[in-house]
């Protein structure tokens, strides 16, 4: 009875973890979108150097972020790892490469520009809204498990997590990834200009259609006629058209 409270008591702890350390990476990154960077280490390097460094940053969080949500990369660790375990150490990867992005992040501008008056608050409100629309999006999703405590928590109560459903209410009537499209609001939504500023936009707004596109080759194996129908009636990331008034996809 004993080994079972401690069990019990170790797998909430991880599941509490998890969660802790998904959120935390948010509220790094969100401070980091703010102020265009933590200031804890520099470097003085010069502009270009500090491009380069910072687009390898970038490259490392895509590659860690885009490959092991693959079903390859998935199917290819569960030889070594669990498979309810394997989201959450993605929580965990993730939020390690997005810190690691923004602590170590380096100035390309040493007086980067900040937009003023009507058109600040503009942008601002703007990337407050799409911050709000991320909820909007979570509890759109039927079963959805942000951090990967789902898993962890249902392999100690002994039980099988039902598959998820393809999302196509809420903000996925008006694209078919509403995350995706939130992020590229918050990050050009922003009254502060600058070189380095620029270079995050544009190489996540690259990475973001290039791994909307890899993972709907996922979707489309798992969820089969149901998401090429869902491809045909939803755009893709950008909202250029009303949604219509309801889904007419199968869901389950």
């Amino acid at each position: 009875m004993r080994n079972d409270r401690f069990s019990e008591l170790l797998v909430y702890s991880f599941a509490s973890l998890t969660v802790l350390t998904g959120v935390g990476s948010f509220v790094v990154f969100g401070r980091f979108l703010g102020g265009m960077g933590l200031g804890i280490f520099q470097f003085g390097l010069s502009p270009l150097a500090a491009a380069f460094f910072d687009a390898a940053l970038c490259l490392i969080f895509f590659t860690q972020h885009s490959g092991m949500v693959r079903r390859s990369f998935r199917k290819w660790s569960e030889r070594w790892l669990p498979s309810w375990l394997s989201r959450a150490l993605y929580t965990f990867a993730s939020a390690f490469a997005l810190a690691l992005l923004c602590v170590l992040w380096q100035p390309v501008d040493a007086t980067p520009l900040i937009l003023d008056g009507p058109l600040n608050l503009l942008l601002r409100g703007a990337s407050l809204l799409a911050l709000l629309s991320f909820v909007w999006a979570f509890i759109s999703i039927e079963g959805f498990d942000a951090f990967g405590t789902g898993d962890v928590l249902a392999r100690l109560r002994h039980r099988s997590r039902p598959p998820i459903p393809l999302a196509v209410n809420g903000p996925y009537r008006w694209v078919r990834h509403p995350f995706y499209f939130l992020v590229v609001v918050m990050l050009w939504a922003s009254p502060l200009i600058s070189g380095d500023r620029l270079l995050l936009n544009v190489l996540f707004t690259i990475w973001i259609v290039l791994g909307a596109r890899w993972e709907e080759r996922d979707l489309i194996v798992q969820y089969g006629a149901a998401y090429r129908r869902y491809q045909a009636e939803v755009p893709m990331l950008m909202p250029w058209r009303l949604p219509a008034a309801r889904p007419t996809v199968v869901v389950h």
